[in-house]
């Protein structure tokens, strides 16, 4: 009995570990301990501008959740672009992690630090506070940051007359070498005529690799992938001949035209989880891929076990 005992507990432990040692480190909160109000200087956020002291009062706070999905608990951070600015060291930045992730060469400027990992990801859910209806011009974007908006991606969650939209911006330096006259940055409409009615989950997933014009950018939406591009990582070098950045928080912005009456309303944002780490994989086996070993792979990413063992099969026997 001892030895069966032994023996689970072993397995126990290395089940564990395979299912955490993808990140070094990850935040995880859903605002139920904050305070309503500001989520300035709350559990290491910042929101300045929300708190009076920037170059606007947005319409950003922690609500007491009235119309909420059950997942979404009693509070939520809740957001409007009723006001905004081209601002954007005052806007609302989530909590830190300590382990900061980019490439070798990003710069801080001591904003971030930690152990530098090649790999970020965020997640995040988000409903509408006005689910039977739209809200005209409703607008926020996120990007993770390193705290003062030198922002290396941009997601945009919106409300339009068919739906809720995701779009997504990336900066692809092969349409504009060397910064010229042209515009790298692409547009992309990742999801759109989401329904009001329920939350919807965005995931987006950075791996950082040294050099020019080759980080990966994934953008899921429901679970389910729904773009694959780059990072913003030559806009700094071509444009501003610095080099990237690196990441370890989320920017909540409203910036842009402003939609005053969502005043009061706009999205509820929840479940925030932040996370980085080094690259896992690729798998070597099919074994590896079994009893759930294929969700601990980012190197590549796998949607299924099926799909884990495919690529070591295909990898083996090209």
């Amino acid at each position: 009995m001892k030895r069966i005992a032994l023996a689970a507990a072993v397995i126990a432990a290395a089940l564990a570990l395979s299912n955490t040692n993808a990140f070094a480190d990850t935040s995880a909160l859903d605002f139920e301990g904050y305070a309503v109000g500001t989520i300035h200087l709350q559990d290491g956020w910042s929101s300045s501008g929300a708190a009076g002291s920037g170059c606007a009062v947005y319409d950003h706070a922690v609500v007491a959740n009235t119309v909420a999905p059950a997942s979404f608990g009693t509070k939520s951070l809740r957001m409007s672009n009723a006001v905004t600015s081209g601002c954007f060291s005052d806007q609302t930045f989530s909590k830190s992690l300590v382990d900061e992730a980019g490439e070798t060469s990003a710069v801080s400027n001591g904003l971030s630090g930690g152990v530098r990992q090649p790999t970020f990801e965020a997640q995040w859910d988000f409903a509408s506070t006005v689910p039977g209806a739209e809200q005209p011009g409703l607008s926020v974007v996120a990007s993770p940051d390193r705290g003062d908006g030198a922002r290396m991606s941009w997601v945009q969650m919106t409300d339009t007359p068919s739906g809720i939209d995701v779009n997504f911006y990336d900066y692809q330096a092969a349409l504009n070498p060397g910064c010229g006259a042209g515009d790298a940055f692409v547009f992309t409409t990742v999801a759109s005529g989401l329904a009001r009615s329920v939350p919807h989950t965005i995931k987006v997933y950075m791996q950082f690799v040294d050099g020019p014009a080759n980080d990966i950018v994934k953008v899921y939406v429901d679970g389910a992938l729904a773009h694959t591009g780059t990072s913003w990582e030559d806009y700094f070098r071509d444009c501003e001949t610095n080099p990237s950045r690196p990441v370890d928080s989320i920017l909540f912005r409203t910036g842009g035209g402003a939609a005053p009456a969502t005043a009061g309303n706009g999205f509820l944002i929840d479940n925030l989880r932040l996370s980085s780490g080094p690259l896992i994989g690729p798998p070597t086996s099919t074994d590896a891929c079994k009893n759930g070993g294929w969700a601990t792979f980012n190197n590549p990413w796998f949607k299924n076990q099926g799909e884990c063992v495919s690529y070591v099969a295909k990898n083996k026997n090209p």
